[in-house]
């Protein structure tokens, strides 16, 4: 799976990477709430009568917003690219827990490839309300 060309694709057609307005484009409706231990959530809900299809992602309200930011991120990544697959949930306490999931890997690095663009990395460092350890994670996933 080409996941750098999925970001590319989706940047080129919809003229942004912002995954806030990303979903928004994408139908994909996004609400906070106490989950406690768990970050985020993409659900996709298949209605019969009309084949209605409601999809959302479920932020935890209580993370500070550059976290939040990342969880929607790696929850889009689920949306695009595992678009079949039941519901995924990030639980654990690491952001970018070190899993052999693959498709955790793979949200992740859709998170990376979405969120760290080469021009705009200087945006990051220069904010100190972002947590580093997590922008390293970002950054290795993005190299590989």
């Amino acid at each position: 799976m080409d996941i750098k060309r999925r970001v590319k694709n989706l940047e080129k057609k919809y003229g942004t990477r912002n995954p806030y307005s990303l979903c928004s484009m994408l139908k994909i409706e996004i609400f906070y709430l106490d989950l406690g231990d768990i970050k985020g959530i993409y659900k996709k809900i298949l209605g019969n009568k009309f084949i209605v299809i409601n999809k959302f992602i479920v932020i935890n309200e209580k993370l500070d917003e550059f976290c939040q930011k990342v969880v929607l991120a790696h929850e889009l990544g689920h949306a695009i690219l595992h678009n079949s697959k039941e519901v995924q949930a990030l639980k654990d306490y690491d952001l970018f827990p070190r899993l052999n999931n693959k498709i955790e890997l793979e949200a992740n690095t859709f998170a990376a490839e979405l969120l760290i663009d080469d021009n705009y990395i200087d945006d990051y460092i220069e904010n100190p309300s972002i947590d580093i350890r997590i922008l390293e994670q970002l950054r290795e996933l993005k190299k590989r």
